[in-house]
């Protein structure tokens, strides 16, 4: 179920999960990663270092931010530049305010203008980068070519020639991107032999049935080190499970990088 999930997502975006890594993280995300992945067809799994606290770290590493949307329906064959100006200097003298209150001075703060654009008619808007400029007539090909281009990005194909239509207008008011420490790790380079700390019976279909399966852990497996599945790989926060002829490496940033081994599923 999650496979096919994954598949619709990605299919819908125009892309071919056979061409794409699955990156898991989140508690459990590692314990399944391996084997959706085979079900994708996908040629790598990527499991971040402290996996399980991704959306936590990632909360810390993201810059402070505002979003602020307004409603204001306008063809782009028949704009109101000055109002929809307007609209988006208001957003922006806001999220100003909001990041100055916190603490950001005004020359680390940016603005990232986009619209909810779509084909006159259409059920479905995208989202579309606005120029970071005042608005005006001389706009509207750079606005008719991003919202080509994304469009292209979305769902491999060019649209039907038909006149667009923006439904929201928004802006990203944010501050500097936070300088985190880099990440320190005491294990060898290379020694995934070191970083085992036991065996345990586990339960893989494809060797039918439980087979003695090699433990490590994840804080001693160095830039470099590698290993063959099955093996399962434990931290603090989650599990990893590497199913039968997975191939890892820890990488430079000491994430997990696994070639999987599809065996041809149609699945």
């Amino acid at each position: 179920n999650m496979a096919n999930a994954a598949r619709v997502h990605v299919i819908e975006r125009g892309k071919n999960p056979r061409a794409l890594p699955v990156v898991a993280f989140g508690g459990a995300g590692p314990v399944h990663g391996y084997h959706v992945a085979q079900l994708l067809g996908s040629p790598e799994l990527l499991l971040p270092y402290g996996a399980g606290v991704t959306s936590a770290m990632g909360l810390l590493a993201a810059p402070l931010a505002f979003d602020f949307v307004q409603s204001h329906y306008s063809r782009l064959d028949q704009p109101d530049w000055a109002s929809i100006e307007d609209l988006y200097v208001e957003m922006e003298d806001r999220g100003t305010d909001l990041l100055t209150a916190s603490g950001i001075q005004p020359d680390q703060i940016s603005h990232q203008r986009s619209a909810d654009i779509r084909y006159i008619g259409q059920g479905h808007a995208i989202r579309v980068p606005i120029p970071d400029e005042p608005l005006s007539e001389k706009n509207s090909d750079a606005i008719y070519k991003n919202f080509d281009r994304v469009y292209r990005q979305l769902y491999g194909r060019q649209g039907p020639p038909v006149g667009l239509e923006a439904l929201t207008w928004r802006v990203v008011s944010s501050g500097p991107q936070p300088r985190l420490a880099d990440i320190e790790s005491d294990a060898a380079a290379g020694d995934a032999a070191g970083a085992q700390k036991g065996e345990r019976q586990s339960y893989f279909p494809s060797l039918g049935g439980y087979v003695s399966t090699p433990v490590y852990d994840r804080y001693r497996l160095g830039i470099g080190a590698t290993l063959a599945g099955p093996a399962i790989i434990e931290e603090r926060e989650s599990t990893a499970i590497i199913g039968p002829g997975g191939q890892v490496e820890v990488d430079a940033h000491l994430n997990i990088a696994v070639k999987i081994h599809n065996t041809g599923s149609k699945s």
